[in-house]
């Protein structure tokens, strides 16, 4: 019997949030179910000459702002690969690791690709991977063809900074999408989240547009 839609987001939400009493209320995790997001409202593109990279936050904080159907299949995702997560984030000493769903795509014939190459940025400083934990089954050979791509789970010794400006790095190149672009986009549609959940309205319902 497959699980349903609530025990996936149980689960996922369990997985990474925090207690309530412990966060700020603009950090607080909202229930998923009032969202309008697509997942690519929440990835971060940065692209080398023989390389595109894909970077999404794997955070409830904004996973749950996702619409249904999207937040279904990133809820799936995290929750089919849990015990793998939670493996690697012990052998660390990790309780509450930041997660990431990264994907590397090919632009140029024999494109290699280091994946600990892969960092942020935040607040001047350098937080590196502690883990990285294939999805495609040939990420470890480093090498990719046009239009071929690999994919990958990346565990941080702590969350990811997704309420704040931060940027990506990949050896000399950066992206600071999330500061220019996805900050503001999240913070709108937490509010707008709140104001359907007040409500009792799905994200399916108009809203009215947040007044300035």
């Amino acid at each position: 019997m497959k699980r349903s839609l609530m025990s996936l987001m149980l689960s996922a939400i369990a997985f990474t949030a925090a207690p309530a009493q412990n966060l700020p209320s603009s950090e607080q995790v909202l229930p998923p179910g009032f969202g309008t997001l697509k997942q690519e409202d929440l990835q971060i593109a940065l692209a080398t000459s023989s390389l595109s990279i894909r970077f999404t936050p794997l955070d409830p904080r904004v996973i749950n702002l996702l619409a249904p159907d999207a937040y279904q299949a990133m809820a799936a995702l995290v929750t089919s690969n849990r015990p793998r997560i939670d493996s690697a984030a012990r052998a660390n000493a990790v309780s509450r690791p930041g997660i990431a769903f990264v994907q590397f795509y090919g632009l140029a014939p024999g494109a290699n690709f280091d994946a600990q190459a892969l960092v942020l940025v935040f607040r001047g400083r350098l937080l590196r991977p502690i883990a990285i934990l294939p999805y495609s089954p040939n990420f470890n050979d480093g090498r990719l063809e046009p239009r071929q791509q690999v994919t990958a789970f990346y565990l941080f010794e702590e969350q990811i900074p997704v309420l704040e400006p931060f940027s990506l790095q990949y050896r000399q190149q950066f992206s600071t999408e999330w500061t220019s672009n996805r900050v503001s986009q999240i913070n709108r549609e937490r509010q707008a989240c709140l104001l359907r959940a007040s409500k009792g309205t799905t994200s399916t319902a108009p809203v009215p547009a947040p007044t300035r």
